[in-house]
């Protein structure tokens, strides 16, 4: 879902929000995301479309302050540090 300016997944199993925190290279563009992963070709991901999302849950504290403080407040989501997307099966 896009809320109030935040790019956020529910966790099938918890049903929890979480923010994802792509990889450095990675791009949002209102419709999909270009995950870039280094040392790996950049994948197309279409918002529309199910896939997996893998990686493992951050603590605010853990994170640049100065550039995720704004989106802590505004996004109410749990962090979640992507790793790697695939298409559902």
């Amino acid at each position: 879902m896009y809320e109030g300016g935040c790019l956020l997944f529910r966790d099938e199993q918890s049903t929890a929000r979480l923010l994802p925190v792509w990889p450095a290279g990675s791009v949002f563009n209102g419709t999909s995301v270009i995950f870039h992963r280094p040392g790996k070709a950049d994948q197309p991901v279409l918002i529309g479309q199910e896939f997996v999302m893998e990686g493992q849950p951050l603590m605010w504290p853990a994170l640049s302050p100065s550039v995720y403080s704004p989106f802590q407040h505004q996004c109410a989501a749990q962090p979640f540090l992507v790793a790697r997307v695939r298409p559902a099966d």
